[in-house]
């Protein structure tokens, strides 16, 4: 009998230490797990603009690290869904980029990046290095694909227009991006969004094929050498235009050619009788 009781008492100790222990580490693990989630997150969708280690670029796009609009959950969701323009002044610095909304993650995946960037554990030393200077002309060129990607990316003229390039039926898959450098604060601004794209549409198109640093810097200056220009579009759409005086072209033929004197197969018929 006695040794029944000392075997329940061992083994109710037991399982009252388990159970301390789980309210003591699972917190600590789902943290953990928050953390490492939210990091995900962050890489794919934050980085390239807010950079690894949080600071932002500047006069672009503001830190993340130190930034106390980040502890404000509310705000940061906000932020990512419904997108932000600048300019903002952070931490007595000015950045006026543009972020655009978020609509694709979820709730989780907010909540998850909203606990990454709150506590601060950014990718020590994790900066993007400066980029030496683009030519405008060769970012021209790889905008036309007239210089293919290193890694073999569409060329930017497969779905957007800029400057005096713009479609022949003013029709394209993505926005103008003339004005791409004053939206995003510059050309570091923009460099520094080439390197993780944000746009949904994109990254999976450059996943596995990142746009290398000489290209973002020439791409950045041919960017930043067009920001002011003057797009003259037409307000007729050239290819409708075509499709009319082709079909006007086509018709007229086929009234002007001569007809065919052959009896028809009814007259034929009347004319056996």
């Amino acid at each position: 009998m006695n040794r029944a009781v000392r075997l329940f008492s061992t083994v109710g100790i037991a399982l009252s230490l388990l159970v301390v222990a789980m309210i003591v580490l699972l917190p600590g693990l789902a943290r953990a797990q928050a953390e490492d989630d939210g990091q995900a997150v962050y890489t794919t969708n934050c980085s390239s603009c807010h950079q690894p280690d949080g600071l932002g670029v500047p006069g672009s796009f503001p830190p993340v690290s130190g930034n106390p609009n980040v502890q404000d959950a509310a705000y940061v969701k906000t932020v990512v869904t419904e997108g932000l323009s600048g300019p903002i002044d952070v931490l007595g610095e000015t950045f006026d980029g543009v972020m655009p909304p978020f609509p694709g993650l979820s709730d989780a995946e907010i909540s998850a990046v909203t606990e990454y960037i709150q506590a601060d554990v950014f990718e020590a030393g994790g900066d993007v290095e400066a980029l030496e200077p683009g030519d405008a002309a060769t970012g021209e060129a790889v905008f036309l694909g007239a210089n293919r990607l290193e890694n073999a990316g569409p060329a930017c003229v497969g779905c957007h227009t800029a400057a005096n390039h713009q479609s022949m039926s003013g029709y394209t898959l993505g926005p103008d991006l003339t004005d791409l450098a004053a939206l995003f604060g510059g050309e570091e601004g923009v460099a520094a969004m080439l390197s993780n794209p944000p746009s949904a549409t994109m990254q999976p198109l450059f996943d596995g094929a990142p746009i290398v640093d000489q290209e973002r810097a020439d791409l950045a200056a041919y960017f930043g050498s067009i920001e002011d220009a003057e797009i003259s579009r037409s307000p007729v759409d050239i290819l409708l235009v075509a499709g009319v005086i082709g079909a006007i072209i086509f018709f007229g033929l086929m009234l002007l050619a001569p007809r065919s004197r052959k009896p028809g197969f009814a007259k034929q018929l009347r004319s056996q009788r």
